[in-house]
């Protein structure tokens, strides 16, 4: 093996996801986002990793809640166009439709087939991210395809997953592992 320089490259692909900040009716901010993590189911809690350079992660800061929106292949483009630009200087969301959440007032966008609405709960700076957990509120699936027994049924949508830059992969075959190991 050789020595890896960016080490979280290892760690990609990985499901991207869209990050809603602000607050419907005054500031409303989406940013692609792919280090995104569950972390704890009692408390609720999700951890997402913000550049702390960023307006996204100032909008937090201000607010203290944001979305984690589940967005559909199909929505590709404005995934990676919301990761490309900065809501300081373009405002993304003549480009994402959104509505206030239901149990936050941080935007969700419309096309999200799932949402996970968090308070912050706290925060870990270091020295290029502001790690944010976020309690969770409500986490919303659309049924047509996610189920509570299955997940996500990829055979009616697929989930874009982060590879490098500009570069995504969609999800493959499901595969169940034998119980009792090889």
């Amino acid at each position: 093996m050789r020595e890896v320089e960016t080490f979280y490259l290892l760690l990609h692909p990985r499901p991207a996801y869209l990050i809603g900040s602000g607050k419907v009716g005054e500031k409303a901010n989406f940013m692609a986002a792919s280090w995104v993590s569950p972390v704890s189911e009692e408390p609720p809690l999700v951890g997402v990793a913000i550049d702390v350079n960023s307006y996204t992660r100032e909008l937090i800061d201000t607010y203290g809640e944001f979305t984690v929106n589940i967005l559909p292949l199909q929505s590709l483009e404005k995934l990676y166009y919301a990761g490309t630009v900065s809501g300081r200087s373009v405002d993304k969301t003549k480009v994402i439709s959104y509505r206030k959440g239901e149990k936050v007032d941080a935007p969700v966008a419309e096309e999200a087939i799932g949402v996970v609405e968090c308070r912050v709960y706290t925060s870990i700076k270091t020295e290029d991210v502001v790690f944010y957990l976020g309690e969770v509120l409500s986490a919303r699936a659309d049924e047509r395809f996610f189920g509570k027994r299955s997940g996500w049924d990829l055979k009616k949508t697929n989930l874009p997953l982060h590879n490098w830059g500009a570069g995504f992969y969609e999800v493959g075959r499901l595969h169940i592992v034998r119980k009792g190991g090889p």
